[in-house]
């Protein structure tokens, strides 16, 4: 197979030759936390890339936030999945819309204000694995509050906007409904976690919060329909995860594909075979992302299959990377040690590879 076969971009997206030397020339600063990938959100979205598609694949623009992604993740990882978090907050709102939604995004849609994906636990509650971990409770003085934790998410900055599931407030026959809300990081009662010192993803903002008895307007729940929100948001999800995966893939395997000569050359039919593999699955994505929203709309499994796919084929090609890298590979500012170490985190970025794995086994 030709090089150029695999490394064909996912989709013809005009990100600025200028901003893509950024994101390149930061990357093993993002990686040591020295930058953070807010930082570079107002560029994105001055060249109109952070909201490509949003909601539901508008003017089959899906794919094309797709191609950003992954065209971002073959510089950064941290920069892609930073995008990825804030763009589905984008969806989220745009998804629900309502008075409250509509102010908020502008300045997500302007890169200002950060935006926060939280809604992990609301996918894997509907997949029947687990709890949403915050709940609302009405207090004696009537006013709306908000409880609990969450146990990992990205982009939390002081003035981020968060969007999450939750249990809502208990009602006459003591039963708590599911909903969708959205509440400012900066809220009296939030605590965000120290920051962790990450095998990769440093200058993403990734930790833990605690929310203890947050007043919650009763305009921030943006939806009490669950079930139906979870469907309508997933395909987007899915797809776009998928596309920073296989953008990871892509600069492994040009950077494998270079150094398989000499000795190395025995690592190039797995290279070759990885390559074509590659190759199929980009198709396949653009094939997916293009149905979304449409009479003809990809299964779940379709979608769910794609990520179990984009993501080994990153963690196996950024570990015949590193294999074919030789010594330099083990130096951590590399670009190859870093590609090694973002591809570990795929595989428990939420849903994990586990919680997809369990999921196609039940269907």
């Amino acid at each position: 197979m030709h090089l150029d076969t695999a490394v064909k971009p996912l989709a013809e997206v005009a990100i600025p030759d200028a901003l893509l030397h950024t994101v390149s020339q930061r990357a093993n600063d993002i990686d040591s936390g020295k930058y953070v990938t807010r930082d570079i959100f107002p560029a994105l979205a001055n060249a109109g890339l952070v909201d490509l598609g949003a909601p539901f694949n508008a003017a089959n623009k899906l794919v094309h936030q797709a191609g950003v992604l992954h065209d971002l993740a073959e510089r950064s990882l941290s920069v892609a999945f930073a995008l990825w978090g804030h763009r589905m907050a984008i969806e989220y709102l745009t998804i629900t819309g309502g008075a409250f939604a509509e102010t908020l995004l502008p300045q997500l849609r302007a890169g200002t204000t950060p935006g926060v994906s939280a809604m992990a636990p609301g996918f894997k509650n509907f997949a029947g694995a687990g709890d949403l971990g915050l709940w609302l409770q009405y207090d004696d003085d009537g006013s709306l509050r908000l409880s609990g934790r969450l146990d990992w998410a990205s982009n939390l900055y002081s003035d981020a906007m968060v969007v999450a599931p939750a249990y809502g407030p208990k009602n006459a026959s003591g039963s708590r409904q599911k909903v969708i809300i959205a509440f400012p990081l900066n809220a009296p009662g939030i605590t965000v976690g120290p920051q962790l010192d990450l095998l990769a993803l440093q200058g993403t903002a990734s930790t833990f919060v605690t929310i203890d008895d947050v007043v919650i307007d009763e305009q921030h729940i943006l939806t009490d329909n669950f079930d139906a929100f979870i469907q309508r948001a997933r395909p987007t999800l899915s797809t776009l995860q998928s596309s920073f995966c296989l953008g990871l893939a892509t600069a492994s395997y040009q950077q494998a594909h270079h150094n398989a000569t000499g000795l190395n050359a025995v690592f190039s039919p797995q290279i070759q075979k990885l390559g074509e593999q590659l190759a199929t699955a980009k198709q396949h994505l653009s094939d997916l992302a293009h149905r979304v929203a449409t009479d003809n709309p990809p299964h779940p499994k379709q979608l769910l299959s794609l990520r179990v796919e984009a993501g080994r084929l990153a963690a196996d090609l950024a570990t015949l990377e590193l294999k074919t890298a030789g010594g330099k590979g083990y130096v951590t500012t590399s670009d190859t040690n870093r590609r090694y170490r973002e591809a570990t985190f795929i595989p428990v970025q939420s849903p994990s590879e586990a919680q997809l794995q369990w999921e196609l086994d039940r269907s």
